[in-house]
């Protein structure tokens, strides 16, 4: 995967206390953790920082305190009511590392005339995947353009490129999605 033209601005957070953290979601700042192997430091960054519309396997630049870091987006955590940002992990990595992580599933070439043969049913949209951090996509993209009624697309039928190992459904070939006649 290609590191992401995005850089999020982030400052050292000192209180970990529920009244303190309160406090900076009142004031537009949103709390979080920047994990590197064993070591967690709390941070904080803006609201209007915090990228849009990324996955779990995002990478991007995290300057703390001056110092450009890159990092790999693990989750955002967001309030339910209105959706705004509430807390966020990041986890630094080196370009040589190994990375596990969920990469989305991007289902492509369903034809109207599949639609009128039956019902496409999506039985997962995340795989999990272990590989080196240069090679992580952003999506895989599974084409069900082929697909009859009564068919389903399984593991071994999308292809993956050079390093990438599926940790989803070991030892069984898993189906991803299907059409089934109404």
């Amino acid at each position: 995967m290609t590191l992401e033209n995005i850089v999020i601005r982030a400052k050292l957070r000192g209180d970990a206390s529920k009244g303190t953290v309160r406090k900076l979601r009142h004031s537009g700042l949103v709390p979080g953790i920047l994990y590197k192997k064993g070591v967690s430091t709390k941070i904080e960054i803006s609201v209007s920082d915090l990228p849009k519309g990324h996955t779990r396997s995002s990478v991007l630049k995290l300057v703390l305190d001056g110092v450009e870091k890159t990092v790999l987006m693990r989750e955002v955590q967001v309030n339910p009511l209105n959706d705004k940002p509430i807390h966020f992990d990041f986890q630094e990595v080196e370009s040589n590392d190994l990375i596990r992580t969920h990469v989305p599933l991007n289902f492509i070439g369903l034809t109207r005339e599949q639609e009128k043969e039956g019902s496409f049913s999506i039985r997962t949209r995340y795989l999990e995947v272990k590989a080196p951090l240069s090679k992580i996509p952003k999506q895989i993209d599974v084409d069900v353009s082929g697909l009859k009624a009564e068919q389903s697309i399984q593991l071994h039928d999308i292809t993956l490129g050079e390093g990438i190992v599926v940790r989803t459904g070991k030892g069984q070939n898993l189906a991803l999605a299907s059409l089934v006649k109404l």
